[in-house]
């Protein structure tokens, strides 16, 4: 059944015949229930996806009740039934869990209207449930990979930032994996099965920064048709990685400032005070000293963000670390792309570690994924990786004082060569023979000024 499952919670059994014939009569499967007990008892019981709530229980509120749910079952979606005249309560509600409120006696068309929305909020609640569990999964410490000591420093920290709930400042170049730290240390934390959300600060307009964060009401600026629930709203009890922060805005930084210190936040065009359970992790690849000294970044919110500093080294000050990475991302991008691959040659990866890698992990990433793309082989060679890659690895000079670099070019220069002798001059073949697709191989022929003259071209006494 696609429908959401309903759960009807009110004491009038007249009013509840009611709401459940009318539900049922739009296709709704419901459950009843008379008390907060029950209530309780079915969401233990059942998948109960929204539940309508009605304030009066009898001597108890559904303000109770709606807690109890939330607390046995956090993807069920509440909405509170009220009587005219109570809206204090069902706002009361609304900040105790509940989804909406609507007002007695029931227009069932708005009603109808609230409940897709609802229903709708509860699909996407489970999503992200199913969505944090992956996470979990492919952001866990076992995924975080390194060998150098470099890098065992930052996980030392990293372990100690998991325990703490103490705000945390990763800084590094832009490549280094920043966002894979925060995702770490919040997937390691007790908050890890609360929501984690990131947001790119630059990626905004600087009017819309504020709006972003702390959310808006409905008319608080122009375009603002509906109340605009925030980044620190959505991360409650969870974790907020705020990316970039040199870039926020000075009207945003005092705003996020006073968060820190007083734990609690307003809306745009609000004057109702919200507080709500985040813990805050930024990141930079930009000298915040420097930009204190120019004004451009407040010292005050600087030592509030920065009481957990972790820096992030770049890749090329960790070789270490990068035959661990290749052989993480071969297998991770082999199996998506379902390839039996079974390593890498020893030139090519010599090439890959004396590269200076200026986009760091993400470029190493980017070239693995590639290689693994267009590799014909059971092993990935030289010829795999892009030639461009290869001929700014700036190699160390060999015994010989070739360069590592100049006995590639001598190696692939014989092979082509015999290769195309062998196959008579036909390149679909040599390329077949090379383990290389024949466009590449009619770009490295050009690139080595290659010719298919007599007797290099083509093999003696064939035509």
């Amino acid at each position: 059944m696609n429908e959401p499952l309903m759960l009807v919670v009110e004491d009038d059994p007249v009013q509840r015949k009611l709401v459940r014939e009318n539900l049922e009569s739009r296709g709704f499967p419901v459950i009843e229930a008379a008390s907060r007990k029950e209530a309780l008892a079915a969401v233990l019981r059942h998948p109960i996806d929204v539940a309508i709530v009605d304030y009066k229980l009898g001597e108890e509120t559904g303000i109770d009740a709606i807690k109890d749910m939330l607390a046995a079952n956090p993807l069920v979606t509440p909405i509170m039934v009220t009587a005219y005249g109570n809206i204090e309560r069902a706002v009361e509600a609304v900040r105790s869990g509940a989804y909406d409120y609507i007002v007695k006696p029931l227009d069932f068309e708005k009603f109808l209207l609230i409940l897709e929305r609802a229903a709708e909020r509860q699909k996407l609640k489970k999503e992200i449930s199913l969505l944090q569990e992956r996470l979990e999964e492919k952001f866990s410490a076992r995924n975080f990979v390194f060998a150098s000591p470099l890098m065992e420093d930052v996980a030392q920290i990293l372990l100690k930032a998991a325990r703490s709930e103490a705000t945390v400042l990763i800084s590094g170049e832009t490549g280094t994996g920043k966002d894979l730290v925060a995702r770490t240390i919040h997937q390691s934390s007790p908050r890890k099965k609360g929501p984690y959300i990131a947001l790119n600060i630059p990626s905004l307009p600087a009017t819309l920064i504020e709006a972003e964060l702390f959310g808006a009401e409905k008319g608080a600026f122009t375009g603002a048709h509906e109340r605009k629930i925030g980044k620190f709203e959505a991360a409650s009890g969870g974790t907020l990685f705020l990316d970039e922060i040199g870039d926020l805005a000075p009207e945003a930084q005092v705003k996020l400032l006073r968060f820190l210190q007083d734990r609690e936040f307003y809306r745009l065009g609000s004057n109702q005070a919200l507080r709500v359970d985040v813990r805050v992790i930024a990141a930079t690849n930009q000298d915040l000293d420097a930009l204190m000294k120019k004004g451009r970044f407040r010292a005050d919110l600087f030592y509030r963000l920065n009481v957990i500093p972790i820096a992030v080294p770049p890749l090329r000050k960790r070789k270490e670390d990068i035959p661990l990475l290749v052989d993480f991302f071969l297998k991770k991008y082999a199996e998506r792309e379902g390839k039996k691959i079974q390593g890498i040659t020893r030139e090519a990866l010599n090439i890959i570690v004396n590269h200076g890698f200026p986009g760091n992990v993400r470029e190493l990433e980017n070239v693995v994924e590639r290689a693994v793309v267009f590799a014909e082989r059971g092993v990935l060679g030289v010829a795999d990786l892009p030639l461009v890659f290869a001929e700014t690895a700036g190699a160390d000079p060999g015994p010989a004082g070739d360069s590592l670099l100049d006995k590639v070019r001598r190696l692939e220069t014989q092979e082509i060569r015999m290769a195309l002798r062998e196959s008579g001059g036909v390149k679909s073949r040599a390329a077949r023979s090379l383990g290389i697709t024949e466009r590449m191989l009619g770009y490295k022929i050009k690139s080595y000024g290659l010719t298919a003259g007599p007797g290099e071209g083509r093999a003696p006494g064939r035509t």
